[in-house]
């Protein structure tokens, strides 16, 4: 298996490879997950080497036991929907699902009115949206006529109580906006309790539904509302350049730890039975 192309331009040893990432979807496979990659582009990578890299990556990851996707920052193609229409349709010749990552608020109202366009090029496109913003239920609403898939984050570091509360509300409520509106909803969240019942919500509404490990994050909650939902489990993992993540102590100063983190424990909950 051809890995070359990921791994030719990364210069730091603290840089994640594409090889890497493609040996820990396979190990994924083996505990019955799946796994979600995000590239997050050098900083003197040009957008239009991105979306040659991220096409050359297709072949090898089409040819996975595991459940594989793209989660796609627009940034990395510097906002240009022609690069980004040409890793749709390259993906939609693997049947490989993409996701379109909104991370950039500045950008999110050209990127949706582009949507249409791309979903165009890819009949398995799925949106990333963050219960933290207010938009977040109109664009929603855009997503579902257009008949998307939907990728809801809940990523507000809380506090307090109260904000704990509102952080949830707000992710629940984004919920019951979709719920039986959408084929498909990816639920990135790991309190145990709110992805709970939101499984439930969505299931009620006839939507299916997937959990998705974040590597930053607590898993074993997650793991185990998923055994007893028996619900499917995807790890997003990151390659590329890594970024250091905030409020996480000495762990921020290593990314490879903090990344394979996610695969390397709490993996039991979900041995075969």
């Amino acid at each position: 298996m051809n890995t070359s192309f990921g791994a030719s331009r990364l210069p730091s040893r603290a840089s994640i490879r594409f090889d890497e990432v493609l040996a820990a979807a396979e190990r994924l496979a083996r505990w019955r997950m799946g796994a979600c990659l995000s590239y997050r582009p050098e900083a003197d990578e040009a957008p239009a080497d991105v979306s040659a890299r991220l096409i050359a990556s297709l072949g090898p990851l089409s040819g996975l036991a595991s459940d594989t996707q793209l989660l796609m920052q627009p940034s990395a193609f510097g906002q240009d929907v022609m690069l980004m229409m040409q890793l749709l349709a390259a993906a939609q010749s693997r049947a490989m699902p993409v996701t379109i990552d909104l991370v950039a608020p500045e950008a999110t109202e050209r990127l949706m009115s582009q949507i249409d366009l791309l979903g165009a090029h890819h009949d398995g496109l799925g949106l990333s949206l963050s219960s933290d913003r207010e938009r977040s239920l109109g664009d929603a609403d855009r997503a579902c006529v257009a008949g998307l898939r939907l990728r809801l984050v809940h990523e507000r570091w809380s506090d307090t109580g109260q904000a704990r509360r509102q952080s949830a509300e707000a992710f629940e409520r984004l919920v019951d906006h979709v719920a039986g509106r959408t084929r498909h909803v990816t639920l990135a969240c790991h309190e145990p309790q709110l992805v709970d019942r939101c499984v439930e919500r969505l299931r009620r509404a006839g939507t299916a539904v997937t959990l998705e490990l974040q590597p930053d994050q607590p898993r074993q909650g997650l793991l185990w509302v998923s055994r007893q939902r028996q619900v499917p489990v995807r790890s997003l993992l990151h390659y590329g350049r890594p970024a250091a993540p905030a409020r996480l102590g000495t762990l921020a100063r290593q990314p490879r730890v903090l990344w394979w983190s996610t695969l390397s424990s709490s993996l039991s909950a979900l041995l075969p039975t």
